[in-house]
């Protein structure tokens, strides 16, 4: 008691935060130097409180703090939280009152520290016995921050709803109260996926103002949410630039970071962004990027640098102002083909050599009576060796295989392990998991090849390399641990067969130009998604295109898209893919894959031929003598049949090849030479 005592006598009420003028958080490329973006600190024009709505006093208050009119100002529960968390050493933040955060955003620095949070306590009993619940209010609103750069109620107004806050509705106040806790956490503009969330913190405050009288029950259940605004244009965001400083500022939140620390800490954020790298990317997308029929069509792309997850460059669209979606890492697409890579590390881990032989006949029937069909339903041998249906994309082959041999549950396991998310849409395990039914954003397909690249090693990705103070303190610096997920072995097979994907297969026209080695995969699924992902030793890298023209949603097909019949994975995605690699990697040396390992036993083996013996020719019957048994002449011994070696096929001429045709240029009017095949149920 009495050290509380002097504590409190010895605690003076500093004068306002400096940094409500002004202190941006600026954000680099991984020199440290030249700069990518940056947060602007203050966007703020203050209102006296008695031009802010009665309904919108009700719902922050119903929002933040519904004892603020008869409370003291404190939250000895929250006070009591804050001490245990920063004691075990986790971020302090939520459970103070109205007054508690204002003295925090007006007066004290944002650093979460147990000194800082008892000179929080004695101040905001302090400013309890100066001012007013009215002026604490007031200076609430005009100094908390909404998100969108927005600082106080009234540019809040503008930023959300375009109107004075003076002119918002009961419902408008409810949606600005619901983002005063975590505004890049329900901003659905930022992020779709925060509508639902935004909703159930809509109807917490509406519930609120029930409570407190100032809604009836029927209003709060019945209101639906308003129409918000989209975000106004910032040359900070704006271009292709945007959804990194986007994926900045939501990484920096998931370190622990307040949205007033992002926006007015003065803190400088070291990225993992290499600015070469990233105009090599956007530079791709740009000059590649088809423009016949192209309307209502997005893509996505990713690089990852292997064995530490660094994201060295990322395309989440064309203007992040025009449409917050990213690409990159939002767009969750069903990656076709891609995903016979997992099966077949899947299956060089139990064993299975690249020589092993699976069915190639289209279809393939299951036995639930479901029937897998190669692309344009083409036979390719009742027979085809791994190496062959890796390069030649055959659906028929990799069922058999997960279906016949492995199991769904090792492709299944094996997806997960490379870096696919447990929780992406679809991944189940069923017959055709193979087939890439699951939907994967671009940026972890890149992570997962990245593991590949990595020699089996799997590193989670970032783009946050460091986080310093404005005095230069390092705050964060984040520790790159990977994990083996694969043996060296198994990936250098599995290199080999990827590779020859690249030199021999279905990206073979459009990779010609990188002039190094690569491994890759292309694919499709049911005409709808069309993808590329491949590596090097130096650098994995993704590019995934769809179309969505109502912007609903749904996927539509991607035929006729830049003058091409059949839209696919060896086309455009392969293309933007190797202009990106051969600018992101020039003047790195040019590394060699290790040779192959030869992994495993023989599945289903070709059959050697064995001719028969020769058949006697008929003569007459000589009549019988006494004469000695002859000797019988030895026959020559068979030369043995040499142990086979897996090769790859040469180029050749294939009818109807699956994605092999090189890319019409966007100026090209006619149609390329490969036929519109019959619809495909199956990628």
């Amino acid at each position: 008691m009495v050290a509380f005592v002097i504590g409190y006598a010895r605690t003076s009420v500093p004068d306002p935060n400096a940094k409500l003028d002004s202190n941006a958080t600026t954000i680099y490329y991984r020199d440290g130097k030249n700069v990518l973006g940056s947060f602007h600190a203050q966007n703020r024009i203050s209102v006296p409180l008695d031009q802010v709505p009665k309904n919108t006093q009700d719902a922050v208050i119903a929002a933040e703090n519904r004892s603020f009119w008869t409370d003291r100002g404190v939250s000895p529960t929250g006070i009591a939280r804050a001490a245990w968390n920063t004691a075990r050493g986790q971020n302090v933040q939520g459970g103070s009152t109205i007054t508690q955060q204002y003295v925090k955003n007006y007066y004290l620095t944002q650093e979460q520290t147990w000194t800082r949070k008892v000179k929080e306590l004695f101040i905001t009993l302090k400013v309890q016995r100066q001012l007013s619940k009215q002026e604490i209010l007031q200076n609430y609103l005009n100094t908390s921050y909404f998100g969108r750069g927005a600082w106080g109620i009234e540019t809040a107004s503008q930023a959300y709803f375009g109107k004075h806050v003076q002119d918002l509705k009961p419902q408008e106040s409810a949606v600005l109260a619901s983002l005063l806790r975590a505004p890049s956490f329900y901003d659905p503009a930022t992020d779709p996926t925060n509508r639902p969330r935004l909703e159930a913190r809509y109807h917490y405050v509406l519930d609120g103002m029930a409570k407190l009288g100032h809604l009836s029950i029927a209003q709060a259940a019945q209101e639906p949410l308003p129409k918000i605004k989209p975000i106004s244009k910032s040359s900070n965001n704006s271009g292709p630039g945007g959804y990194l400083v986007s994926q900045v500022r939501k990484e920096l939140v998931k370190l622990g970071y307040s949205e007033a620390q992002i926006e007015t800490g003065g803190l400088q954020v070291t990225t993992t962004v290499d600015a070469k790298a990233q105009r090599a990317m956007q530079d791709a997308f740009a000059k590649h990027f088809p423009t016949k029929n192209a309307k209502g069509v997005y893509a996505g792309g990713a690089a990852v640098r292997p064995g530490t997850g660094e994201v060295v460059a990322m395309y989440g669209g064309k203007d992040y102002i025009k449409r917050q979606f990213n690409d990159a890492t939002q767009a969750k697409l069903q990656p076709g083909s891609t995903f016979k890579s997992f099966a077949l590390a899947a299956a060089l881990e139990d064993g299975v050599s690249l020589r092993s032989r699976f069915a190639g006949n289209s279809p393939f029937l299951l036995d639930n009576g479901d029937r897998v069909r190669n692309e344009f339903n083409r036979d390719y041998g009742r027979y085809v060796d791994l190496m062959q249906a890796t390069r030649d994309s055959i659906n028929t082959a990799y069922v058999d295989l997960t279906v016949n041999k492995i199991g769904p549950n090792a492709v299944y396991g094996a997806a997960l392990r490379a870096g696919v998310p447990a929780n992406s849409p679809g991944l189940d395990k069923h017959a055709k998991i193979a087939l890439g039914f699951a939907s994967v954003s671009p940026m972890d397909m890149a992570n997962s090849y990245a593991t590949f690249a990595a020699e089996g090693r799997r590193a989670p990705w970032h783009l946050v390399e460091k986080v310093t103070a404005p005095g230069g303190n390092v705050l964060h610096e984040t520790k790159v641990t990977n994990k083996r997920e694969f043996s060296k072995p198994v990936v250098r097979d599995l290199d080999y067969a990827l590779e020859d994907v690249v030199k021999h297969g279905s990206a073979e026209e459009a990779a010609k130009g990188l002039g190094r080695p690569a491994a890759g995969k292309t694919g499709t699924h049911e005409d709808q998604t069309a993808w590329f992902v491949g590596y090097t030793p130096q650098l994995a890298a993704s590019v995934a295109f769809y179309k969505d023209a109502n912007g609903d949603g749904k996927k539509e097909s991607l035929d006729n898209v830049g003058g091409m019949n059949t839209f696919f994975g060896g086309g455009y995605p392969a293309r933007i893919w190797t202009a990106f690699m051969r600018e992101a990697l020039a003047g790195q040396p040019v590394l060699q894959f290790p040779p192959p390992a030869k992994l495993g036993k023989v599945v289903n083996p070709k059959p050697t031929f064995t001719p028969p013996p020769p058949q006697p020719t008929p003569t007459d019957t000589p009549t019988p003598t006494d004469t000695p048994t002859p000797t019988p002449t030895p026959t020559d011994t068979p030369t043995p049949t040499p142990t086979p070696t897996f090769t790859r096929k040469p180029p050749g001429p294939k009818p109807k090849p699956t994605e092999t045709l090189p890319i019409p240029t966007p100026t090209s009017s006619p149609s390329p030479t490969r036929t519109k095949g019959p619809h495909r149920p199956f990628p």
